[in-house]
């Protein structure tokens, strides 16, 4: 009765009255499947207003979706998100163990996973998206380049950075969550979402997998891009976080300084002082070896040339970004982090990408392992 009470207000629009019938449903009988799922929807309407609107917002015409909303509209919809999906995840959690051994009676199955799996996948993704946004003050934005390169909107979090170091940990454990987020997202959610859906008409399939796209081609692509590089934009950690041996190489000038394609990636957190004939670069602020050939601040890594590129890459190649394999490999790299079991030795690497990578000996190749 406290289920259908939920369901008549839900559909009277009084969402907060119906969430309460839904709890209370929930505290009687954990297994009505039915009043989780109300839940769910009543948590989203309750703080999201109209939810379309934020579907609307997820299939813009956008590199990546929510982040042009402003400040507000962000604390809006990760709450509406949020709220819905903290439900509708225990639901889930119930649904799989009841069907895995049906003597657990976990749920009644009233209601089972892919009755909404298109829905969870969906607040899957936004919940991803926006609680980069929420925890980075909502003013942190990602957008892609031409060369399908990621922009940062970090001006403001530097400068905050700076003064603050707690600022630091925050924005570099956020980027660590975007990108396990991601994966999460790609290796299970929508898999399994994918594979509930390919008998249904509501959905593209895809002839290559069989299986329903539930974000479409375009949009996977560009969230696919910010999994797989946005770790190369965490700031002043000390750690090479793109892969090309270089240790908080750039600056945050607009430009790209090592010649790699990338703009602002795996930037070094330093004040700058500009003279009339040379920049010099956060003197004695970080005490690192950015170019790893043994020096410390040394004139290469302190001094911009013209062109604004640093004066230790001015003979590195300029790498082209629509090398897709390049991109790969240099992900692959900042993700092999076990001393014991080396994917890329060090000559591959000197080989394969050059760059700061001939600097090194091998020893220093075992500091670089040791400081992931």
């Amino acid at each position: 009765m406290m289920t259908y009470e939920g369901q008549n207000c839900f559909r009277n629009s009084e969402y907060a009255n119906a969430a309460n019938f839904f709890k209370q449903a929930i505290q009687k009988d954990s297994t009505l499947s039915e009043a989780w799922l109300g839940l769910s929807k009543a948590n989203l309407y309750l703080y999201a207003g109209n939810p379309y609107n934020l579907i609307h917002e997820l299939y813009a015409d956008t590199d990546i979706p929510l982040m042009n909303l402003d400040s507000s509209e962000v604390a809006k919809y990760f709450k509406a998100v949020n709220s819905s999906l903290i439900p509708l995840r225990e639901l889930i959690r119930r649904d799989t163990l009841t069907e895995q051994d049906p003597s657990l009676k976990l749920s009644d199955r009233s209601v089972t996973y892919s009755n909404f799996s298109a829905s969870h996948a969906i607040l899957e993704f936004a919940y991803t998206i926006l609680r980069f946004r929420y925890t980075n003050s909502s003013f942190i934005k990602i957008s892609i380049n031409e060369d399908r390169s990621l922009s940062f909107d970090l001006q403001s979090l530097y400068d905050q950075a700076l003064l603050d170091p707690a600022v630091l940990a925050q924005f570099n454990a956020s980027v660590d969550s975007l990108k396990g987020d991601l994966t999460q997202l790609f290796d299970a959610v929508l898999p399994a979402a994918s594979s509930s859906l390919s008998n249904s008409d509501l959905f593209e399939i895809d002839d290559s997998t069989g299986k329903a796209q539930i974000l479409g081609d375009d949009l996977q692509s560009d969230a696919e891009t910010v999994e797989k590089s946005v770790s190369f934009y965490k700031l002043g950690d000390g750690i090479d976080n793109d892969g090309d041996g270089c240790v908080d190489e750039e600056i945050l000038d607009g430009y790209d300084n090592d010649g790699d394609g990338y703009v602002d990636e795996d930037l070094r957190l330093v004040p700058l002082e500009v003279t009339d004939t040379e920049a010099i670069v956060g003197v004695g602020v970080d005490s690192l070896d950015h170019d790893m050939n043994g020096l410390k601040e040394d004139k290469g890594e302190r001094i911009l040339l013209s062109n604004n590129r640093f004066y230790f890459a001015k003979d590195f190649e300029q790498l082209d970004l629509d090398d897709t394999s390049m991109v790969n490999l240099r992900h692959a790299i900042s993700l092999d982090t076990d001393s014991t079991h080396i994917q890329y030795p060090l000559k591959t690497r000197q080989l394969r990408i050059g760059r700061c990578w001939n600097n090194y000996t091998q020893e220093i190749f075992k500091e670089w392992f040791r400081n992931r």
